[in-house]
């Protein structure tokens, strides 16, 4: 094999979540970052809009006590809603391939997963499985949702294969 060249095992693109001598990388394409910029740029309004598709970021505590769950999110809502913005934070100054730790990369976990279940709950998508039609009006964020899906799995994998 001629000097310069990389073995062809190593022609690919690189695993979307990447580990790396110093932490780990999320390759993301230009118009993968775009697309995620944007939908990380929508969730940041659905928050601030307390819009009802965020619901599922906010875990009820009391299922069955209406005046003890309005107290818990009144106490924790503001905390939850904060954590959620400071993890698009950490993710937003990352989208561009550098090398992060792993706290950060839990930050991408949930932010990515947060944008996920909100997409999921718009789409009213749930545990059986989905047929889509490729003339459906909201054939993108479907693809968007799937997307989701397989970077939330590269960053599991990634988290679990390192100490």
């Amino acid at each position: 094999m001629p000097r310069g060249i990389p073995r062809p095992g190593r022609w690919g693109a690189p695993p979307l979540v990447e580990i790396v001598d110093d932490g780990y990388r999320v390759n993301l394409g230009r118009l993968e970052r775009l697309v995620l910029q944007q939908t990380f740029d929508d969730l940041r309004v659905l928050l601030a809009d307390n819009d009802p598709s965020t619901r599922r970021l906010y875990p009820n505590a009391y299922v069955d006590d209406a005046k003890l769950e309005a107290e818990y999110q009144r106490l924790v809502g503001d905390d939850l809603a904060r954590s959620q913005l400071d993890a698009l934070d950490v993710v937003e100054r990352s989208i561009d391939g550098s090398t992060i730790d792993r706290d950060e990369l839990e930050q991408w976990m949930r932010s990515v997963n947060a944008v996920r279940l909100v997409i999921g709950t718009q789409l009213d998508i749930s545990e059986d499985e989905l047929h889509i039609e490729p003339d459906d009006p909201d054939i993108d964020r479907y693809m968007l949702y799937d997307f989701l899906t397989g970077l939330l799995s590269w960053i599991i994998s990634a988290l679990a294969f390192t100490p």
